[in-house]
C-alpha cells in the first residue's frame, strides 16, 4: 500500500491512495567495480603503519611499483579484513581494459548521488566525498542479469576516471554528482574539481562542464566555470539541458549553485556562462530541519535542481525550481534566463513567481518533468518518498507515488527517461551522521512506466495537456 501525506500546520495526517508506485531495479549492500584486467593487489599503509595481508602468488616487494588496486574490504566480499582480491567475475577488460595508475577503493566511502539512463546503461555517480573512490563516472546495463550488488562499469574507461592523475594531463574525472542526457545523444555533467576530505577538501582540477558523445564514448566539450562566477561556498550538484534535437548546437545548460545560492547558465552555441541571482534561489529559514532516518540535523542548501517543462507557444520553457531547504516552488521563462541581458538585471519585475507551498515535510532533493504529460516527480527526502504533482493542476494537488522509511531512506536522484520514471536512494543521513550496516541493502535504483507510477494519483488526472500548462499556482498544499 503506497501513503499519502496531508499536512497541516504543525502535524500531518497519512492516509492511503491507490498508486501503482515503483519497483525495486537494482539494490546494493556496498559498491564494488568492475576491476581492470592488470589490477594487482598491494599493501595499504594506515595511520602510518603498512597492513600486511593475504595475498597469496602476489609479492608486495616484488609489485610494489607496479600498476596495482589497493583494497579495503570486509569479509563477505572474498577475504578477512583489508586487501581483498576482486572476484573473477567483476573483472571485464574487454569492457575496461587496463588502466595507467593505481586505483585506492575503500567500500565505505562509496556512495552513489546520481542516476540516469540512455539506452541499455544505467549510469550511477559516485563523487569523490572521500578518499578511496575508484570511479566517479559509471554505468551498469539496464540488461543486466544480476540485480543485486552488480559491479559498476567505470565510463568511459578506468584511465580518465583514475585518482590522483598520473597521466599528467590533468584531464582525469574528479568528482561527478549528477549528469543530464540530451536529445543529441550527449552526456553532460559537472566535474567540481574538488575531493571532499572531511576538513581538508582539495581542488584538484577547475569546475568543469564536460559533454561526452554518447556514440562514441569520446568527451567531444570541455568548459572551465568562470572563477568570477563561482562563490566560496559553491556546490554545482546537478544541471539540466534545453535542447532541441533539431538544433544541436544551440543547447543551453541551466546550473544551480545549491551552496553559493545562485543559477549558472551555459550557452552551447557561444561557449559562455553568466550567473543569475535572485532571492528565490536562497534557503527558507524555517524549512531547514531534517528528520531522517533517525537523525534530526540542518541543513542550508538553496536551489538544488530545475525542471523544464515542453515548449510554449511562444517557444520557451517553462524552467521550475526549488530550494533543498525550503518547501516552495518557483518558476521562470527560460526567455529570461536565456537573455544574459534580461537574466541579469538587478531588478526583474515579475519574471520570477512562487507558484505556491508544497507544505510542511515536503523538503525536495532532485525533481524531473515527463514533457509529454507536464507531470513532475518529486524527491520528498523528509518523507523517503517519490511525490508527483500534474503542473497543469494547482500545486495542492501533489500525490505521493510510494513511500517506504526503510527501504527508500533519501531520494536523492529522479530522471524521467522516454515514458520511464528512474529514481536512486542512498540512505545518506545515515552516512553522514550514523554508520551504514553494509550486510543489508543501502543503495536502490527504483523505476516504472510514468502512467504505472501515477495511476489512482491525481497526477494520472485526463485533464492533464500535453505542454506542461501554466494554471499551477496556489497558496497552500492539499497532497490529495
Amino acid at each position: 500500500m503506497n501513503l499519502l501525506a496531508v499536512f497541516s500546520a504543525s502535524f500531518f495526517l497519512v492516509i492511503s491512495v491507490s498508486a501503482a508506485g515503483l519497483k525495486e531495479e537494482f539494490a546494493w549492500t556496498r559498491l564494488s567495480y568492475a576491476w581492470p584486467s592488470n589490477g594487482q593487489r598491494v599493501q595499504r599503509q594506515i595511520k602510518g603503519q603498512l597492513k600486511g595481508y593475504e595475498s597469496g602468488s602476489v609479492n608486495y616487494e616484488a609489485n610494489k611499483d607496479t600498476q596495482s588496486i589497493v583494497f579495503e574490504e570486509p569479509d563477505n566480499f572474498g577475504g578477512n579484513g583489508i586487501g581483498v582480491r576482486p572476484r573473477p567475475e567483476n573483472q571485464q577488460a574487454g569492457a575496461s581494459g587496463n588502466v595507467d595508475g593505481s586505483i585506492d577503493y575503500q567500500y565505505e566511502n562509496n556512495i552513489p548521488m546520481g542516476a540516469n539512463v540512455w539506452r541499455n546503461k544505467l549510469f550511477i555517480t559516485v563523487p569523490r566525498r572521500r578518499l578511496g573512490v575508484p570511479s566517479t563516472l559509471n554505468y551498469v546495463r539496464l540488461d543486466s542479469s544480476n540485480r543485486y550488488n552488480v559491479p559498476l562499469i567505470p565510463y568511459p574507461n578506468w584511465n580518465i576516471n583514475i585518482y590522483p592523475d598520473t597521466s599528467g594531463a590533468g584531464q582525469n574525472f574528479v568528482s561527478v554528482y549528477r549528469v543530464a542526457v540530451d536529445a543529441c545523444d550527449r552526456l553532460w555533467f559537472i566535474d567540481t574539481g574538488l575531493v571532499e576530505i572531511p576538513g581538508n577538501a582539495t581542488q584538484v582540477r577547475p569546475t568543469t562542464l564536460v559533454i561526452i558523445d554518447l556514440n562514441t564514448d569520446q568527451v567531444i566539450h570541455s568548459y572551465v566555470i568562470p572563477a568570477d562566477q563561482l562563490r566560496t561556498a559553491t556546490q554545482l550538484a546537478s544541471l539540466t539541458i534545453d535542447i532541441d534535437k533539431t538544433a544541436c548546437g544551440d543547447a543551453y545548460a541551466y546550473i544551480p549553485d545549491l551552496g553559493g545560492y545562485g543559477l549558472i547558465v551555459y550557452s552551447l552555441r557561444e561557449n559562455r556562462s553568466w550567473r543569475i541571482t535572485h532571492n528565490y534561489f536562497y534557503l527558507e529559514p524555517t524549512a531547514g530541519e531534517f528528520f531522517i532516518s533517525g537523525h534530526n540535523f540542518q541543513w542550508n542548501d538553496g536551489v538544488f535542481s530545475v525542471e523544464l517543462t515542453a515548449p510554449k507557444r511562444d517557444g520557451y520553457r517553462t524552467l521550475y525550481f526549488h530550494s533543498m531547504a525550503g518547501t516552495h516552488m518557483y518558476k521562470v521563462s527560460t526567455r529570461i534566463l536565456r537573455n544574459e541581458t534580461l537574466a541579469t538585471r538587478s531588478y526583474h519585475e515579475n519574471d520570477f513567481r512562487n507558484v505556491g507551498d508544497r507544505g510542511t515535510q515536503s523538503q525536495t532533493s532532485c525533481a524531473d518533468i515527463h514533457k509529454p504529460s507536464g507531470v513532475m516527480f518529486l524527491g520528498l527526502v523528509n518523507q523517503n518518498a517519490l511525490a508527483c504533482w500534474n503542473t497543469n493542476l494547482p500545486l495542492s494537488s501533489i500525490s505521493s507515488v510510494q513511500r517506504d522509511d526503510r527501504k527508500m531512506i533519501y531520494p536523492c536522484d529522479v530522471k524521467v527517461h522516454n515514458d520511464n520514471i528512474y529514481v536512486l536512494t542512498n540512505a545518506m543521513p545515515e552516512f553522514l551522521y550514523g554508520r551504514l550496516n553494509y550486510d543489508e541493502v543501502n543503495f536502490r535504483v527504483w523505476s516504472n512506466t510514468v502512467e504505472g507510477a501515477i495511476q489512482g494519483t491525481a497526477c494520472s488526472s485526463t485533464t492533464s495537456s500535453s505542454n506542461g500548462g501554466n494554471r499551477a499556482e496556489n497558496n497552500g498544499p492539499n497532497y490529495n
